[in-house]
Parts: C-alpha cells; sequence; structure tokens
C-alpha cells in the first residue's frame, strides 16, 4: 500500500477563498452566464415595450390634463366676462 504524505502547508479560509474566487466562480459564472442572460432577454424587452407604452400614456394624460386646466381657465374667464355683462347690462 502507498501511503500518501499529508502536505506541510495547511488550508485556510482565506487560501480556499481565493481558490473559490480565481477557479470556481469563473468557471460556474461561463456556465451560467448565457443561459441566464437568454432567460431575462424576453423579460427586458417586454419591460422595454412597457415603459414606452407608460410614456406614451404619460405624454396623453400630460396634455389631457394642460387642456382641462385651460378649458377650466376659459371657463373662468367666460364666466367673469358674463357678470361684467350683467353688472353693465350688456345682455
Amino acid at each position: 500500500m502507498v501511503r500518501k504524505a499529508f502536505s506541510s502547508k495547511s488550508i485556510t479560509l482565506k487560501k480556499l477563498g481565493d481558490f473559490t474566487e480565481q477557479v470556481i466562480l469563473p468557471g460556474v459564472e461561463s456556465v451560467v452566464k448565457p443561459l441566464i442572460e437568454d432567460a431575462v432577454k424576453p423579460l427586458r424587452d417586454e419591460m422595454r415595450k412597457g415603459f414606452a407604452d407608460i410614456n406614451k400614456s404619460i405624454q396623453v394624460l400630460g396634455g389631457t390634463v394642460a387642456e382641462l386646466v385651460e378649458n377650466t381657465k376659459e371657463q373662468k374667464h367666460e364666466e367673469r366676462i358674463r357678470v361684467l355683462e350683467r353688472k353693465v347690462g350688456v345682455r
């Protein structure tokens, strides 16, 4: 039987962490990253479309609100004119 000699260097958590960062994580990332990107790409596209739709809706609502504010101002102005006309007796 062949006996294996123990290494005189001890394995520390720091060395294990360094090994993990240098060897294991890059290998896992190279395998997993393309899979994740392929799975997430359709979601990103849907989110972009959704944000574009939301942006359009906000613009439309902004225009509608501005129009309502303008109409309200015009109605107040017309009411003031009617009050003045009644006071003067034009109508």
